[in-house]
């Protein structure tokens, strides 16, 4: 079976729907933020240490990586749909499942690139919805995180 795939912006609910999916169907979750984090350490540090394009080019790498197993559920980071290459790997790979919610109700603790509250995740809004909408094979509204979860597995089920 192909994987679930969870696009979205950061604080959108991604890994806390993943982690539900997984839970309901036994699916392996690979949750790319927390991949990188095991591997390089905490994100915010790597943004203030090394830049954004070092933590891109570890989010390619992780996002490939992922992109070769089967039947996992894969929860990308906000900015995975900024690169092509990433984009094209998770579609060879399964499903891309687009959540949303209003920008007012994302998390922003500890994520760098929606520290700055509203107006950043605003612009990052701005930069990036096209690219989840080209992306996307489907649009789900995060209400709840079962609900969402549920409905994905749905949708997935009849595919």
């Amino acid at each position: 079976m192909k994987n679930i795939v969870i696009i979205g912006m950061p604080g959108v609910g991604k890994t806390s729907v993943a982690d539900a999916i997984g839970a309901i169907t036994g699916q392996t979750v690979i949750d790319i933020d927390r991949e990188i984090e095991k591997q390089h350490g905490p994100i915010p540090d790597i943004f203030r240490e090394k830049g954004e394009p070092h933590f891109r080019a570890i989010e390619k790498q992780t996002v490939a990586q992922a992109a070769k197993t089967e039947n996992t559920v894969i929860a990308t980071g906000g900015g995975s749909v900024l690169d092509e290459d990433n984009i094209r790997a998770l579609r060879a790979s399964g499903t891309l499942y687009w959540i949303r919610r209003p920008l007012e109700e994302l998390a922003q603790n500890g994520r760098p690139l929606s520290a700055g509250g509203m107006n950043a995740l605003k612009t990052l809004w701005d930069e990036r919805k096209e690219l989840y909408a080209e992306a996307a094979d489907s649009e789900i509204k995060n209400e709840t995180i079962k609900g969402t979860a549920e409905e994905i597995i749905k949708k997935h089920g009849q595919r």
